[in-house]
């Protein structure tokens, strides 16, 4: 089975973070948004790997559990799944409770292209 190099690898991930520079990652309960952070875009690839520059504090507009999030800009969405820390979700979250009003913060955001 052929596997991609890492130019190819970081190729990829300068493409996707050439997408999505300047996005909103929207953390949701079904259709319910509960929490909506702006990104200030990607740092460079290293061997496939990207991670996020700058990420916003957000304050929760709804109560309810997390079960999905997007990655948008004008270039489109990305669909992340969502899970606890260990989960080997897309995101990990050190809590799926969302409570109305408190404050939802994001510490790291890493994208893996694979090989």
């Amino acid at each position: 089975m052929a596997t991609g190099d890492t130019a190819a690898r970081n190729s990829r991930a300068s493409d996707f973070s050439a997408d999505f520079t300047t996005s909103s990652l929207v953390i949701k309960a079904g259709a319910t948004t509960l929490a909506t952070h702006t990104l200030a875009g990607f740092g460079a690839p290293a061997t496939g790997v990207l991670t996020a520059s700058a990420i916003a504090d957000a304050t929760i507009a709804a109560t309810d559990t997390a079960d999905t999030a997007t990655l948008s800009d004008t270039a489109g969405t990305y669909t992340l799944t969502v899970g606890t820390v260990g989960s080997g979700a897309d995101l990990e979250l050190s809590t799926l409770t969302y409570i109305s009003g408190e404050t939802s913060t994001i510490s790291s955001l890493v994208v893996t292209f694979p090989a």
